[in-house]
């Protein structure tokens, strides 16, 4: 027969029973059926058989070759062995164990190379500072607004994406990634989950969703509660920055109520099309407040549900008209007299801590519009520019009081003139000397 056995036992009935449970003619077929071969001392079920005799017997199949050492393979039931030669799609015994082996070694391999370069890592990421003085008005905004959402953990610990959902009303990744892209949030490899991290074709992969995040430090005040107050303290001089912040927020809110409109009406909206409203908006954000875009939105969400029921309509194709119907909506608003209806925000509809943050700030919510929200931005310079000002003429006038009063003036202008050359702002220069002389 093709099937070679081995046995395990001494015991003769043993030996007889795997006998006649493998015993086949020359077609292949088994001489007894399984339900024959029981009762066998205490085992009377014919569905424990295979594995009754799989403990004392092994059963190679010599039809069957090995695709890599050309042996048997081990069959343990009985629809395994085959009646014609054939090599087998899967290794044997023997080659599977140096297969598993070797797999074994390269998978400790890799984790070792793996926790060689996370530690590099964390390093890396420990030893890493930014200034926050340099830090851009918009990034500031952001900071705050995580900083109301994870409290002292921001300056402190670490913390997850998953933590920062709540940041805006609508893709939230968008704002959490340009942070860590622009190496203000730095992911920390020492306090991640198991699986975080991976290695591929050599390089460093991260699963975001799994990883532990921390703000990076600051060159100065490290970090800490001091660091988090050094922002939010800040004087804020950019207005474009914080204008455009502001418009990547509205479209989100805009967005999140049109695709809440959407899952009422059971109308769906694809990416490419979700685009091409977020284009639209922006610019119309620039004139309208971000409650009377939802008039519009609501509107037109409507309509294209009650043209989905048409008879050469569905869903699908009533859904792609939206983007369109949106464009022309605010034409005819842009040609007419504007938009008249404002909505209000829905209950469910969270402004987020970053809308919170425009709000406590900047005095900027829903009911804002473009050029409202424009020229608070502006006066935020025009009162920064006019406090600069005022401060620096008083320190101008201590300085030439003291300078001429002063026997060494000479030596208070030279020592002014250096730390301007040395890269010293010219009012920490003016206070510097000043308060030098003053002691």
């Amino acid at each position: 027969m093709a099937v070679r056995l081995e046995f395990l036992t001494q015991d003769a009935d043993e030996i007889e029973l795997a006998k006649r449970y493998w015993a086949m003619d020359e077609a292949g077929t088994y001489l007894e059926k399984v339900t024959g071969l029981v009762p066998f001392r205490q085992l009377t079920q014919s569905s424990f058989m295979s594995s009754h005799v799989r403990k004392y017997c092994r059963a190679y199949d010599e039809n069957q070759q090995c695709r890599l050492c050309g042996g048997p393979i081990l069959v343990t039931k009985r629809h395994e062995p085959r009646k014609a030669f054939q090599v087998s799609a899967r290794p044997c015994t023997a080659c599977a164990e140096l297969i598993k082996q070797d797999e074994l070694r390269i998978k400790q391999a890799e984790e070792a190379e793996l926790q060689r370069v996370l530690e590099k890592r964390s390093h890396d990421m420990a030893c890493r500072t930014i200034s926050y003085d340099a830090l851009a008005d918009d990034i500031c905004v952001l900071l705050l607004a995580m900083e109301a959402l994870i409290g002292p953990r921001l300056a402190k610990g670490t913390f997850k994406k998953n933590e920062c959902d709540a940041l805006t009303p609508y893709d939230t990744g968008f704002f959490f990634n340009r942070l860590r892209e622009e190496g203000i949030i730095l992911d920390s490899p020492s306090a991640a989950r198991p699986g975080a991290y991976f290695l591929e074709n050599g390089q460093l992969g991260v699963h975001w969703d799994r990883a532990e995040f921390s703000l990076v430090a600051d060159g100065r005040l490290g970090r800490g509660e001091d660091a988090i107050r050094w922002i939010a303290e800040r004087d804020f001089n950019n207005p474009e920055a914080l204008f455009d912040l502001w418009l990547d927020y509205a479209v989100g809110d805009v967005v999140r109520y049109l695709l809440d409109q959407c899952r009422i009406y059971n109308l769906v909206l694809g990416s490419e099309g979700i685009e091409k409203i977020k284009g639209t908006t922006r610019q119309a954000l620039r004139v309208y407040s971000t409650s009377q875009l939802w008039s519009v939105i609501w509107k037109v969400v409507k309509d294209a549900s009650s043209l989905a029921s048409h008879m050469y309509f569905n869903r699908i194709k009533a859904s792609a008209t939206i983007p369109n119907k949106i464009r022309k909506q605010l034409e005819r608003a842009g040609q007419e007299d504007g938009i008249s209806r404002y909505w209000s925000r829905p209950g469910h509809h969270l402004a987020g801590s970053l809308g919170t943050v425009f709000s406590r700030l900047f005095s900027l919510d829903e009911n804002t519009n473009g050029q409202q929200a424009r020229e608070r931005f502006a006066q935020l310079v025009h009162h920064s520019s006019a406090e600069v000002d005022e401060d620096l003429e008083s320190l101008v006038r201590s300085f030439i009081l003291q300078a001429q009063d002063s026997p060494g003036a000479v030596q208070m202008i030279c020592q002014f003139a250096d730390l301007v050359r040395s890269g010293v702002q010219t009012k920490p220069a003016l206070e510097e000397i000043i308060g030098v002389v003053g002691t």
